[in-house]
């Protein structure tokens, strides 16, 4: 005879108390990876203030590998939603804490906040670097000064620095020692409103024989940028002065950016323009803030052409070119160049593209045939070309001089096919050639385009077309 099974236990019930143990065990239960990813998340005060849901998340929190400071990081309760810090001694003293309890060295440091809350802290802001910068852990350095009229010094143990790899310096003093002993294995520097002298630039740069990204933004006092970067890929330079930056070796540049914008000195010039020892005799004067009276001095003893023919000739291999010039009011534009080269059209497009006001356009390309001349252009020229403010509005003679030899090829014509079939305001499109002795010898290809030119639909219905000969190509002497 079977035995009948026993009843089924009935499940206790759940107790809010067991609820409760339960979520915290599930909390506990996160490995310290999970952690670190959450708190590596919330801002710094929020992150120090979880390490009260477990025994564990200090631990966690102090092996954050990236620090992100504020000027409000460290602000009272009440003060949380002002955009400055409302107590200087509070932030200094609570950043020492946040260090004092470290487990392991910081590997990212970034601060953004107005510096003047460091006055009277130098000595603690210099051994705060030395133990930072000295933890043998710290890749990754980013300070940014938010105040616009004091430049802090970089403390002197960052260049000594071996580990960086990533340093970012904004609105600060360059005061390069005597002997420099770390930073060779910076790959990224990015140097913003930062007060050097050529030298001391040029001493720096070169020093990071790593670095594959390079931008200069707006530096002072700077008049000539020497760059030599062996392992250089990327270099952008804006700046609101001339400046002449010549790139040494750089043989694996892929691209580079040039920036340059004046006639705003009342809000990109500063004091520091000027020399210590200027600074020093003018202080008190209003000769150190008439800004606008320095840029138009320094721009009359300024060579900008010798200057732009320097920064293109180092360029070497770059596969891009970005230039923004101050030609706003440029109306007319003479080149001497082979345009249907790949790397020279895009400084032919860069230049239209940067003279907006351009009016009268001649290209002299005297090479006697296109063997460099690449089958990307004509796309080339409808992409970067094509929606040009000068070319849609206001452009309104273009001339091409060239050797006949260049009829053997077409490459030549396809920059003229665009700018007759985009510029509104065209009045005459001449194509003129140098004549041969022995001029039939180019004869049928003559023909061939002089045929083809009527059929360009023109975007100004005026517009007067015309290819002919004449004796002699203008002279580049």
């Amino acid at each position: 005879m079977e035995q009948e099974a026993p009843p089924a236990k009935k499940a206790k019930p759940s107790h809010p108390q067991d609820d409760a143990s339960e979520e915290v065990d599930r909390l506990s239960a996160l490995d310290d990876g999970i952690v670190r990813e959450i708190l590596a998340r919330l801002p710094l005060r929020d992150a120090a203030v979880t390490t009260a849901l477990s025994s564990r998340w200090p631990r966690v929190f102090a092996t954050l590998p990236r620090l992100r400071l504020g000027p409000t990081t460290f602000n009272s309760r009440a003060s949380l939603d002002i955009g400055y810090c409302d107590d200087d001694d509070r932030w200094v003293d609570a950043l020492d804490r946040v260090l004092d309890g470290r487990l392991s060295p910081v590997a990212a440091f970034e601060v953004d906040a107005d510096m003047d809350l460091l006055e009277g802290y130098d000595d603690w802001f210099y051994s705060f670097f030395r133990t930072l910068c000295r933890s043998g852990g710290l890749q990754e350095l980013a300070v940014r000064n938010e105040h616009v009229h004091e430049c802090y010094v970089v403390p002197s143990p960052v260049y000594a620095c071996a580990t960086l790899t990533s340093l970012e310096l904004d609105a600060c003093h360059l005061r390069v020692p005597g002997k420099l002993t770390g930073l060779r294995a910076v790959r990224s520097l990015v140097l913003r409103r930062v007060v050097a002298t050529d030298v001391g630039l040029r001493r720096v740069v070169s020093r990071c024989r790593a670095v594959e990204r390079l931008v200069l933004d707006d530096c002072h006092r700077v008049r000539n940028v020497v760059i030599r970067g062996p392992s250089l890929k990327q270099l952008e330079i804006h700046s609101y002065r001339p400046l002449c930056v010549a790139q040494k070796r750089a043989p694996h540049l892929e691209s580079a950016k040039l920036s340059l914008g004046y006639g705003f000195a009342e809000v990109s010039w500063s004091i520091y323009n000027n020399s210590d020892g200027e600074i020093e005799s003018k202080r008190g004067s209003l000769q150190l803030y008439e800004f606008e009276a320095q840029e138009r001095r320094e721009q009359r003893k300024t060579d900008e052409a010798t200057n732009m023919v320097t920064f293109l000739s180092g360029l070497g291999c770059a596969k891009e070119l970005y230039l923004y010039l101050p030609y706003e009011y440029a109306k007319k534009l003479i080149l001497y160049l082979n345009h249907n080269d790949g790397a020279i059209a895009q400084v032919v497009s860069c230049l239209l593209n940067s003279s907006p006001n351009l009016k009268d356009l001649e290209i002299k390309n005297d090479f006697f045939d296109d063997r460099r001349a690449s089958t990307d252009v004509p796309d080339f020229w409808e992409k970067n070309m094509g929606t040009a403010e000068c070319v849609q509005n206001h452009l309104s003679t273009v001339t091409f001089y060239l050797n006949s030899e260049c009829f053997q090829g077409r490459s030549y014509i396809d920059l003229s096919k665009l700018l007759l079939m985009r510029a509104r305001a065209l009045e005459r499109l001449s194509i003129k050639y140098r004549r041969l002795e022995d001029q039939d010898r180019y004869s049928a290809e003559l023909e061939s385009v002089q045929s083809e030119l009527p059929l360009w639909p023109p975007a100004s219905p005026g517009a007067l077309v015309e290819i002919r000969a004449v004796d002699r190509l203008p002279s580049w002497y």
